[in-house]
């Protein structure tokens, strides 16, 4: 099967970010920028907000969720319940892979400061990392959500080591009181 490792597309962007704590607004038309949900200026988010559209090709890959399960419908499954998150808990029903996809994703933000609520639906990009290879232990009160604890059971992985780096598209929606990348 023919794998995408990176996906190509464009994005479109409009954002205000802070340059020299001043606003300043920027429009950005061009290559895709891979990992962000939010509008870049400089590798920086847009610390005021913005609009990102990206058109994509590539390959789609995720794992699927046990959704007939209970615990999934709980509304902070992600962290309240390690053991149904598909990602790294190894509780996967099946990898879902479409080896040629072509994606769109839309992302809005607004506010200033630390926090920026927003929304975002369609396929984000993300990269296959250790999360992606095994168990992630989560700590509740650290802003990284997890605690890196080596070695990883080997038994729980959905990527494989041969996967590590690669960026592949994932359908999502999200409403978030605060949009993070």
């Amino acid at each position: 099967m023919i794998i995408f490792k990176k996906p190509i597309g464009l994005s479109f962007e409009i954002g205000c970010a802070e340059v020299n704590k001043k606003r300043k607004w920027f429009c950005y038309l061009g290559r895709q920028k891979l990992l962000h949900i939010r509008p870049t200026l400089n590798g920086i988010n847009a610390k005021h907000g913005g609009l990102k559209i990206d058109i994509n090709i590539g390959t789609l890959r995720r794992p699927i969720p046990k959704f007939w399960k209970k615990e999934f419908w709980s509304r902070d499954y992600m962290t309240q319940e390690p053991a149904t998150n598909p990602w790294n808990s190894g509780n996967h029903w099946f990898i879902l892979t479409i080896p040629l996809f072509v994606g769109l994703f839309v992302s809005m933000c607004y506010g200033a400061g630390e926090r920026q609520p927003g929304f975002y639906i369609g396929c984000k990009t993300y990269k296959v990392n250790k999360i992606s290879q095994g168990v992630g232990n989560y700590d509740i009160g650290n802003p990284e959500m997890y605690l890196h604890k080596q070695p990883y059971p080997a038994n729980v992985a959905w990527g494989k080591s041969s996967e590590v780096g690669n960026v592949y598209l994932c359908p999502s929606a999200s409403l978030r009181g605060d949009l993070v990348d």
